[in-house]
């Protein structure tokens, strides 16, 4: 019985923490491939990543080779086109 319970309590409790992780991750904000700057979706499905809690998306599997291979350097393009499209919208 003890048994059946612990199992219940895992199968309620599971989906509510998987679904807590979710909620910490940032949308990405772009129209556009972090790495190759391609108009999302030209070249068929994105690639959506995790990185530390932010969701990137690259327009193809060599853009995410890219991303992988150097993330800091991806990053930091990234957080440049973020201000630099929010300097464009407040204007």
């Amino acid at each position: 019985m003890k048994r059946i319970t612990a199992i219940l309590m895992l199968v309620t409790i599971f989906p509510c923490l998987h679904a807590v992780d979710e909620v910490h991750v940032k949308p990405y904000p772009l129209p556009d491939c972090v790495i190759s700057e391609e108009k999302l979706g030209s070249l068929g499905k994105p690639i959506v990543l995790i990185y530390e809690g932010q969701e990137i998306k690259v327009c193809c599997r060599d853009c995410k080779k890219t991303f992988e291979r150097n993330s800091a350097k991806a990053m930091a393009k990234f957080e440049a086109a973020v201000k630099a499209q929010a300097s464009s919208v407040e204007k």
